[in-house]
């Protein structure tokens, strides 16, 4: 998402006006192309096929369907937590997404953020990290 609208969003009400309002599919495109993570990794994660999202990220200024959208801005927060956690060390980080983790009982983080509460659980973990309280 660009600068200039993560700076207009205040706090978690006007969050929601701009997740109704649509996310476009070029932040998204870039988000993910940005997470150096595969389309095939992305779609385990969003509620949709591989090939649609695709089609989805081919069509630039089209707007991403909210059951996409919701959860793409949810693992953007994750995703910038995690830099924050891993000194903005994005290998790092995606090495942590992708490795097997105790706290949520051998799955790694990837294999849980395709729900609401598995992104709960992600996010909690993060903190732990960046506070140096490891589970």
């Amino acid at each position: 998402m660009p600068e200039s609208e993560i700076r207009n969003i205040h706090n978690d009400t006007e969050l929601i006006d701009f997740i109704r309002k649509g996310f476009k599919a070029v932040y998204a495109k870039n988000f993910i192309d940005f997470s150096k993570l595969s389309l095939q990794t992305w779609a385990s994660i969003l509620p949709i096929s591989k090939r649609t999202l695709q089609r989805e990220l081919e069509k630039e200024k089209s707007i991403v369907d909210i059951k996409v959208s919701e959860p793409l801005i949810e693992i953007g927060e994750l995703y910038s937590l995690g830099l924050e956690a891993f000194d903005d060390n994005k290998d790092r980080l995606n090495e942590w997404l992708k490795s097997e983790n105790a706290y949520f009982n051998g799955r790694t983080p990837l294999e849980i953020m395709d729900t609401h509460k598995g992104r709960d659980l992600v996010k909690s973990e993060l903190i732990r990290i960046e506070y140096s309280e490891f589970s």
